[in-house]
């Protein structure tokens, strides 16, 4: 579902991404795990298209979306993303805001409307859909943006600390929605985090991320069993 080749990514003349190799199959969870400005947030970004790469090509769903003399901006992307800063529209309500891509999609007002109450039950805020975003906790703007994502149907789904602000009843209403979606369309998820217990509860493969590289990528058993060195050790822990 989705190949990264080569990627390197400058941003302001610094150097953030360097030679990144990644691929996540159709129905596939993978999990970026790595501490603070490894990294995690400029390749989920340049994934989305929200940044643009200085080398190397990204391929989503089978099609190129960046590549030198390519970049398709992020609403041609089959993609759903949660930002890390939420990044909801002031104007629209909660409810307006999860029904906007499903409507965007060519389904009928009413029946968006109602898929978008239904999922932000799904995260628990179902009775807050008349809500605009300042009248919203912080933790509730975050559900309003994953229940955003998931109503995009795509086949790509970017999470950046998706749960950060979430207890963990609510934390394992996402990653069942997630799942299901998962299941019903064979999309697929990447997931960034600085929690190694989260990666490894969620993810089906983990990638641990380092100064703008990846250092390993296995499945959790793998990664914590037989880490790649000491860092890699040390960021696992004792999960």
């Amino acid at each position: 579902m989705l190949e990264v080749r080569g990627l390197d990514v400058a941003l302001g003349g610094t150097p953030v991404l360097g030679a990144v190799d990644l691929e996540v199959a159709s129905g596939e969870a993978v999990a970026l795990l790595g501490p603070s400005g490894s990294g995690k947030t400029t390749l989920l970004s340049a994934i989305g298209g929200f940044v643009l790469p200085d080398a190397g090509e990204i391929e989503i769903d089978g099609r190129v979306v960046s590549a030198p003399g390519t970049h398709e901006p992020p609403e041609r992307r089959s993609v759903g993303f949660v930002f890390q800063n939420y990044a909801l529209w002031p104007h629209l309500s909660a409810l307006q805001t999860v029904a906007y891509p499903v409507e965007r999609a060519g389904v009928e007002r009413e029946t968006a409307r109602a898929e978008a109450a239904r999922l932000l039950e799904a995260v628990g805020i179902g009775d807050l859909g008349h809500r605009r975003p300042a009248e919203l906790s912080g933790g509730q703007q975050q559900r309003v943006g994953v229940a955003r994502a998931l109503a995009r149907r795509a086949s790509l789904y970017l999470l950046d600390e998706p749960t950060a602000h979430l207890d963990s009843a609510l934390r394992s209403g996402l990653q069942e929605e997630l799942a299901a979606r998962m299941t019903a369309d064979g999309s697929a998820a990447l997931y960034a985090t600085h929690d190694a217990a989260e990666a490894m509860a969620v993810a089906d493969r983990v990638a641990l991320m380092r100064d703008g590289r990846i250092v390993q990528v296995g499945t959790p058993a793998e990664v914590y069993e037989q880490p790649a060195g000491l860092w890699a050790a040390r960021l696992t822990g004792p999960a």
